[in-house]
């Protein structure tokens, strides 16, 4: 008896499915992946920056950022450590021992780093009028201190980083586009962090200098030459004119006056 092979009713080496919705699949699952592993180093976050001692976030500083090429500065590190010696002896912040540095690049920015450094690019120092302007934006990193925002971005942002290292390696493509992805977006803290971290800032000033002169001045220079909103969706700040209107109603409800600035001494 001759055997005749069966002729197969489709291929096994070709899918059943588009190709595109394979694709999609692929997609959607790696996206829901990604999803879950920041939704778990947020919770993370959320539970162990409260709890993380300052000597400890000090130590990471040091070892983490000490390679960042800055140069301090006397004058503004002495203005930080002035609004900070009348806090309350209980305020976090005087376990921090802050030291600014300025950078030299022309992006208009200050940053917050862990361990108490704060790092001013010189952009921002050139467009500064006063010494008053630059305590509420040196005040406002320090409300970001007080509230910690800096050590949660840090600690989701390289939670995935090294969650994706581990699941697609470290020299991965893929897992290099969704580490720069998430950092960026850790960079920018939320409109609700950035409001509290003014409000701190302007306290901070209204105390040192006994009024609120020189709160809005920098930012209302800001927000002539800015460009439109959407160009500040991936920011790390909002856009300079929702900051002028929030301290502006923030002024009005504290009862803050306003009065003259002091002449900036020169910094570069």
């Amino acid at each position: 008896m001759r055997y005749t092979a069966r002729e197969l009713s489709g291929n096994v080496n070709v899918s059943s499915s588009h190709p595109l919705i394979e694709l999609a699949w692929l997609a959607g699952g790696l996206i829901a992946l990604v999803a879950v592993i920041y939704l778990a180093f947020w919770g993370i976050a959320e539970l162990v920056v409260p709890r993380t001692p300052v000597d400890i976030e000090v130590w990471a500083g040091r070892h983490l950022l000490g390679r960042v090429a800055s140069q301090e500065n006397p004058h503004l590190t002495e203005l930080v450590r002035g609004m900070v010696q009348p806090l309350a002896a209980d305020s976090p912040l005087h376990r921090y021992d802050f030291t600014v540095s300025v950078i030299e690049n022309e992006t208009v920015n200050a940053l917050a780093l862990p361990g108490g450094r704060i790092v001013v690019f010189s952009g921002l120092l050139k467009q500064a009028r006063s010494e008053n302007e630059l305590a509420m934006v040196l005040g406002h990193e320090l409300g970001h201190y007080a509230h910690r925002d800096h050590l949660r971005g840090m600690g989701r942002g390289l939670g995935v980083t090294l969650a994706l290292a581990m699941l697609f390696g470290q020299n991965s493509q893929a897992a290099g586009m969704a580490s720069n992805l998430f950092l960026g977006m850790e960079m920018r803290y939320s409109q609700q962090q950035e409001s509290a971290a003014d409000a701190y800032g302007l306290d901070l000033l209204a105390a040192r200098y006994g009024h609120a002169g020189g709160a809005t001045d920098f930012f209302a220079r800001l927000a002539d030459q800015a460009d439109g909103k959407l160009a500040y969706l991936l920011a790390s700040h909002p856009h300079p004119q929702d900051r002028l209107t929030g301290l502006q109603k923030m002024i009005v409800a504290r009862g803050y006056a306003i009065g003259p600035t002091v002449p900036l001494p020169g910094l570069q």
